[in-house]
């Protein structure tokens, strides 16, 4: 059975004359090449009360330059069969394009055009603006949504990461197309950026079209420093209840804080994780509130690792009058993985899903680089792919008990309920003191 040591290709990263690195594969498997230039800053650089700028920039940075406009790049990239795309999340904001690896000249002479000489147009900046918006507001319709973007502010605050990456409708509002080029300004810099090339390129041309078309690139001021201490003052444990009274379900989310993508605990937590409630079906959350409680359909928990300390959350709906009896559940469950760990056969299957899932991720050349970025953002080691198997493997039963100790903590909940008070709020007063908050 062949295996990542076996049929991956050599990573090969240089770095040009004004600090930029280039990393890249030699695809050969398709006549078909990813190019992806990623700014290492992202959405918890966003202006405070600006959520969504940096998410903004990414997609205004493909609405024109200063030699194109919109119509003109977009016939460009039809007129080869490439698709463009673009967006900004946590700790970096990416540009990249998709086409035929023949066209590797052409494709990445405009993204170097896109990157280095934005045009940020007044007009379709204001469209952008308010389509997106328009979505956003429509979104609030939706419970789910409701909860997942109100949890952000709730447990961050107006720390980095207090906003969803694609901002609120009142962020939006209140941003400027100034606010997108002081951005760009600020967090686009040769010295904090990565241009990732996987295809069918061969590794001396993709450096020589690279330096030619990105070596020269200088910005006066040195680059953003990246946000890496995290939430020094996180909010209280408790229940936090937004009053929807035409529900008849309520939205779950709680959760507290996690480690960053950096701590070692990361592989044996991301199994943990899987067996509490992570792993679909097979997990014990899913286990305990679903087949054996039938007190909802899905649940699931996730640590969300980033360059500083991110959230860790479980995410559920129940019948409204069933929501504190979930709750308590999940407070349960969460504790017997604290205390009693997990089992030999539990951690066997989850070790077997990521061994054997991880070589799907693998078969593309857009998956590669979704790879390559990774492991350029996080500073993982070059050779994170080909170890990967070894990590994952060599997590030994004990020390998933230590890391379930250290890491999961029910005590530090903090839960967001969205739901029909007059349904919820006097059994969930049980549990604790009850914050009922309001959104505008």
């Amino acid at each position: 059975m062949p295996t990542e040591n076996n049929f991956l290709p050599d990573i090969y990263v240089h770095q040009l004359p004004n600090q930029m690195r280039v990393a890249g594969m030699e695809y050969t498997r398709a006549p078909w090449l990813t190019l992806t230039f990623m700014a290492k800053r992202g959405a918890e650089a966003d202006p405070l009360g600006k959520g969504g700028a940096a998410d903004c920039l990414a997609e205004c940075l493909t609405l024109g330059s200063k030699d194109r406009d919109q119509l003109e790049l977009a016939l460009t990239v039809e007129g080869r069969g490439a698709l463009l795309k673009s967006y900004g999340s946590w700790d970096h904001t990416i540009v990249s394009v998709e086409g035929l690896a023949e066209d590797y000249e052409e494709l990445l002479t405009l993204l170097a055009e896109i990157v280095q000489t934005p045009g940020f147009p007044p007009e379709e900046f204001a469209f952008l603006q308010e389509r997106r918006r328009a979505e956003l507001i429509q979104a609030q319709d939706d419970p789910r949504e409701t909860a997942t973007r109100t949890y952000l502010p709730l447990f961050f605050g107006d720390s980095p990461y207090g906003h969803p990456p694609d901002g609120s409708p009142d962020s939006l509002a209140a941003l400027t197309l100034n606010d997108l080029q002081m951005f760009y300004q600020h967090n686009f810099h040769p010295e904090a950026s990565t241009l990732v090339v996987v295809g069918m390129v061969p590794e001396s041309k993709a450096v020589a079209a690279a330096t030619r078309l990105f070596g020269s690139w200088t910005v006066a001021t040195p680059p953003s420093p990246p946000y890496q201490q995290g939430l020094t003052t996180p909010r209280p444990p408790g229940i936090y209840l937004l009053d929807r009274p035409s529900l008849t379900q309520s939205e779950i989310r709680c959760g507290h804080l996690g480690p960053s993508r950096s701590h070692p605990d990361y592989f044996p937590l991301r199994l943990v994780n899987y067996i509490f409630g992570g792993g679909g079906f097979s997990s014990r959350l899913m286990m305990r509130l679903r087949a054996e409680k039938g007190l909802t359909y899905g649940v699931r928990s996730q640590f969300y690792f980033r360059r500083a300390p991110g959230p860790f959350i479980i995410s559920t709906f129940t019948p409204a009058e069933h929501t504190a009896l979930v709750m308590q559940e999940i407070k349960q469950v969460m504790q017997e993985v604290r205390t009693d760990g997990v089992n030999a056969a539990e951690l066997a299957d989850a070790q077997s899903y990521y061994v054997g899932s991880f070589p799907l991720s693998l078969e593309t050349a857009s998956g590669l680089a979704h790879q390559l970025i990774h492991i350029d953002l996080y500073d993982l080691g070059w050779d994170y792919l080909k170890t990967y198997r070894q990590h994952i493997t060599g997590v030994a039963l004990a020390e998933t008990s230590q890391v379930a100790r250290r890491h999961l903590q029910p005590n530090d909940l903090v839960t967001l309920v969205v739901g029909p008070a007059d349904k919820c709020l006097r059994e969930l007063e049980k549990l604790g003191a009850v914050s009922v908050i309001t959104i505008p």
